[in-house]
């Protein structure tokens, strides 16, 4: 029995990867398209097939840490009608997508744990089977919006600064040339305080998305609480 609920739970954890990465890139290639840059439909990018947005390193860290990336969408910021509004809104339009999954998926959450309440022991098992994907759904989500909003090239919250900063500025120039070595750097960081078993906030990349997610699911939950009790 526990060897299956194992297997459910990989199922389970795919199955969220996937939607939740398909989506995020999706959000970025459609919002390019209406700031006029067709780069990502000519490369096939808008497409649901989950190959067309597949990265083994993002995929694998999503299955095992809880956040990571997929295959970057090709964005050409000089087809935009107005280059800083572009990189902007392209920039968040994959984490705010990430964002309605997981209050969407938190809503449906409770609605399952309030349904496993009211029927009977048989209903009340597939509710709360259920109610293990919309968790996973809700918590995945939450980690790919905090993990992709730092500050950091390539993730999206660094065309965020980008599209606001000129671009020589210091910082961008830099974190540019460099962002992706501290990326890394905390990634890795994070995988030696696991295996070492050494104290959580060393993991400064780790506790900063935890403690944002848990901070952002409370209320969530004390929304949807309001609604099914």
């Amino acid at each position: 029995m526990i060897f299956a609920q194992e297997w459910i739970d990989i199922i389970f954890i795919a199955l969220a990867v996937v939607i939740s990465m398909v989506l995020h890139e999706i959000a970025h290639g459609y919002v390019a398209l209406w700031n006029g840059d067709p780069t990502a439909k000519v490369n096939g990018r808008l497409s649901l097939n989950p190959l067309a947005h597949f990265d083994a390193i993002g995929f694998i860290m999503l299955m095992t840490v809880g956040f990571g990336y997929a295959k970057p969408v090709p964005v050409n910021p000089g087809n935009f009608k107005n280059r800083k509004r572009g990189i902007f809104t392209v920039a968040i339009a994959g984490v705010t997508v990430n964002l309605i999954l997981a209050f969407l998926s938190c809503g449906f959450l409770m609605l399952m744990y309030f349904l496993a309440r009211i029927t009977g022991e048989g209903a009340a098992r597939v509710f709360n089977g259920f109610a293990g994907f919309f968790s996973i759904m809700t918590r995945l989500n939450l980690n790919l919006v905090f993990f992709n909003l730092l500050p950091i090239h390539p993730l999206d919250g660094f065309r965020v600064v980008e599209a606001f900063t000129r671009f020589n500025n210091p910082y961008t120039k830099f974190i540019r040339d460099y962002g992706h070595y501290i990326l890394l750097a905390l990634i890795v960081l994070g995988i030696v305080v696991d295996i070492f078993d050494l104290p959580y906030y060393i993991d400064i990349l780790g506790l900063y998305i935890r403690k944002m997610a848990d901070w952002v699911s409370t209320g969530f939950i004390w929304f949807w609480g309001l609604i099914f009790g």
